[in-house]
């Protein structure tokens, strides 16, 4: 068996990350003698969005101006084809995300399959993922309570400051960002195939 430290710099409220997700664990499925080691790290797409988040189709409008509706016809596309059936129209709300990295990051070792709630609770439910009672609910059924002792959510918090001023430092302008074993970097959320040559030469390395 070899051992793989996969670090991903993502965002729950980007749909490409939920696609990428979806092409790295698909790439894992075929490398059965891999152990992953797989650390979630915080990449705020919207940096700017006020603490309460945004409506969702002003969001729109201001981001995508007029293309909006052709480019969430190509992720929907891309999204299927990873086995996603995104319900963008049921989102009204693009919340703003700092609280969620923490809440994934002192998650520890539950922090892959926890993302997968909230990408789930987001793209797929359209629930308010910046809300208290949700992100509660979330957890309890991950079962990952009793991760956030007072000393994990203060390390998260400071891990996310790192973690910005790591993709500044890097110019990671897009997410997902993914880092094998600390040496082979891939920007984007790329066919599993190209996902293995890289894992393959970080473990070769």
């Amino acid at each position: 068996m070899a051992n793989l430290t996969i670090d991903i710099y993502s965002d729950i409220i980007c749909p490409w990350c939920y696609i990428g997700k979806k092409r790295l664990e698909e790439a894992l499925s075929q490398r059965p003698n891999i152990t992953p080691t797989i650390r979630w790290r915080a990449f705020l797409l919207n940096p700017s969005m006020p603490r309460g988040g945004m409506d969702r189709q002003l969001y729109l409008k201001q981001k995508f101006g007029e293309a909006s509706n052709a480019v969430y016809d190509r992720i929907a596309m891309a999204g299927k084809d990873a086995g996603i059936d995104f319900a963008f129209q049921d989102i009204a709300k693009t919340p703003e995300t700092s609280a969620v990295h923490t809440l994934l990051i002192a998650a520890g070792k539950h922090s892959f399959s926890l993302s997968e709630r909230f990408f789930q609770a987001y793209f797929l439910e359209g629930r308010d993922i910046s809300d208290a009672e949700v992100q509660k609910d979330l957890i309890t059924q991950e079962g990952c309570e009793n991760s956030y002792t007072k000393e994990a959510l203060e390390q998260a918090a400071e891990q996310i400051n790192q973690d910005i001023q790591f993709g500044g430092n890097v110019g990671i302008d897009g997410v997902p960002f993914f880092v094998f074993n600390e040496q082979f970097s891939l920007a984007g959320a790329h066919p599993a195939p190209v996902i293995l040559s890289a894992m393959d030469a970080a473990v070769a390395e």
